[in-house]
């Protein structure tokens, strides 16, 4: 097989997110050079965006079509493996643009401010100071972390559904998961804002156990700022929640428990203002709406070209 006639064929497996993540990877690359000061080593950070960009560019397609389910399946599902890698590059990111006082918190207060007559982030644990509601609240919140693996699990565990099926609806939630993180992430570049939990107040002053303390050590330890407006938990747990909803109907009744739970608990924990649980919802809607109609032609071209 000729050099041409393969890269041809790779070309024809490329979908649509393949080139959106290293449209996202480039464009990210040239943030720190226009404030170095604040990015370490920005030329570093480019060489390993064009590194990481010829590697999604050409190995995803290849692997899309082997014979072996597990390097198959991480051809579909890879990007999300890349989501820390994007969440650790926010803690400079978020500050090239603004500073931690220009932010836009000020903003997102007075919005709610004036539709609520206070802020709800802080208000709702003084209210609903029990201990037991905190612990479900950070059980909701942690289970953002295992959504997207449920939601594939249930997949590839489903009777009755023809092969090709189960990878159209794996390429159709790793293409909306990833569109709605890769948008996330450059909102939380261009307008950051810190959230209640850094920008007015510490951790709910309300006790707990095991959930309490795991969220509490995670945000000590890889808590990200400038990461609220929208809420990622929300738009990105609305996406498993939605395609289980669409191809699981027997089990919407915990998946949905789940979502509304997890939505709530952005809000008691202070970890997003109110507004940031809406943004969240409205762009993972438009981005499934949008999605599930622009389609990608390598989709069809798969069926055709890889083992069923």
């Amino acid at each position: 097989m000729t050099l041409q006639r393969r890269l041809v064929e790779l070309s024809l497996r490329r979908m649509n997110i393949d080139r959106w993540v290293v449209v996202y990877l480039l464009v990210s690359a040239f943030f720190p050079f226009l404030r170095p000061g604040v990015y370490p080593s920005p030329v570093t950070n480019a060489l390993v965006h064009a590194a990481m960009s010829v590697a999604i560019w050409f190995i995803p397609p290849m692997l899309r079509c082997s014979k072996h389910f597990i390097l198959r399946l991480f051809g579909e599902i890879y990007i999300p493996f890349i989501f820390p890698f994007f969440y650790a590059e926010m803690e400079y990111m978020g500050l090239i643009f603004f500073d931690f006082e220009n932010s836009m918190d000020p903003a997102l207060i007075k919005i709610e401010q004036a539709i609520f007559g206070c802020q709800p982030s802080l208000e709702w644990s003084r209210v609903w100071p029990w201990p037991w509601f905190h612990e479900l609240m950070e059980m909701a919140y942690f289970s953002y972390y295992f959504l997207a693996v449920a939601f594939l699990v249930l997949v590839f565990r489903a009777k009755g559904i023809a092969k090709d099926e189960r990878w159209d609806a794996v390429r159709s939630f790793i293409r909306d998961l990833s569109t709605v993180m890769l948008i996330c992430y450059m909102m939380y570049t261009l307008f950051p804002a810190w959230g209640p939990k850094y920008f007015k107040a510490g951790y709910v002053n309300v006790g707990g156990w095991i959930f309490t303390d795991i969220m509490h050590y995670i945000h000590d330890n890889g808590a990200l700022l400038g990461a609220a407006f929208p809420s990622s938990h929300v738009a990105a747990s609305m996406v498993p929640w939605w395609h289980t909803w669409k191809h699981f109907p027997q089990h919407r009744w915990w998946m949905t428990t789940i979502f509304v739970l997890l939505s709530m608990s952005t809000v008691y924990n202070r970890y997003h203002y109110v507004i940031d649980v809406f943004a969240g919802l409205i762009l993972g809607a438009l981005v499934m709406y949008f999605g599930s109609r622009l389609g990608d032609v390598a989709r069809d071209r798969l069926k055709n070209q890889c083992p069923s």
